[in-house]
């Protein structure tokens, strides 16, 4: 077990071989928590604000997300989530921008930007995966449609008839 909590820890902080760093997107991990309510209340300010500009596809929303801050945090202030359960807080999370995001359009924007983000490749693995056991050779002259219908229901675990 140390030896993995050290493995991980070189990880990201770039202790670790080039193609094994993750210190920049454990950086953009780390900004991005400022999209939860509740730790916005705690930590978010201006100077935040600035370092998502280290997210690329947020560089030109800065000047608008500080203009929104102060009704961000206003609407901020006193949430709290459950962050021991996965499913908990993030419909917690959702459902908070789902019936504030028009106040401050800007964060909004940001938040499904970031809401965006994929973690890792395992789930475009897993779909190349799937394609290779359902389909073989032959069958790769059908239809598209007929084997992305097919790779959905298989991928979401769903039975036809």
């Amino acid at each position: 077990m140390k030896n993995g909590i050290t493995y991980l820890r070189n990880r990201l902080t770039g202790n670790c071989e080039a193609n094994y760093d993750c210190t920049e997107i454990y950086e953009v991990y780390f900004l991005v928590q400022v999209f939860d309510p509740s730790f916005a209340a705690q930590y978010l300010d201006a100077t935040w604000v600035d370092k998502l500009s280290a997210i690329p596809a947020l560089v030109e929303l800065i000047p608008r997300l500080k203009y929104e801050l102060p009704a961000y945090l206003t609407k901020c202030a006193g949430n709290a989530f459950d962050h021991t359960d996965v499913d908990t807080f993030t419909k917690g999370v959702l459902l908070f921008w789902a019936n504030n995001g028009k106040e401050f359009p800007t964060w909004a924007l940001a938040m499904r930007i970031v809401g965006a983000f994929t973690p890792s490749s395992a789930a475009a693995e897993r779909v190349f995966s799937l394609l290779k056991l359902m389909w073989g050779d032959i069958q790769m002259s059908a239809l598209a449609d007929m084997i992305q219908a097919s790779l959905m229901l298989k991928y979401n675990q769903r039975k036809m008839g």
